[in-house]
């Protein structure tokens, strides 16, 4: 095999690992921030008398905190391909 395409096998493994690493790190960014706003949600009660774009405004915060959440999960445990 030449040696250019020995070295371009190599890059591919190492990139692959690389991308391993980082989907890791993410996943656990994802699972710390989603899991605090969840958490948040779920420790706390709306205060009376707020308007209607408040509840809106934490109803989309809780979603994509749990979207966020699960994705985080996902990326974090997924086995190595």
């Amino acid at each position: 095999m030449p040696a250019h395409r020995r070295r371009a096998n190599r890059e591919v493994v190492d990139r692959t690992g690389a991308f391993q690493m980082r989907n890791k790190i993410f996943g656990g960014i994802g699972i710390l921030w989603g899991g605090a706003l969840v958490g948040r949600w779920l420790t706390s009660g709306t205060p009376s008398g707020v308007s209607s774009d408040y509840q809106a405004g934490q109803s989309v915060a809780v979603l994509f905190g749990a979207m966020m959440l699960l994705a985080g999960l996902y990326y974090f445990f997924r086995k190595a391909e």
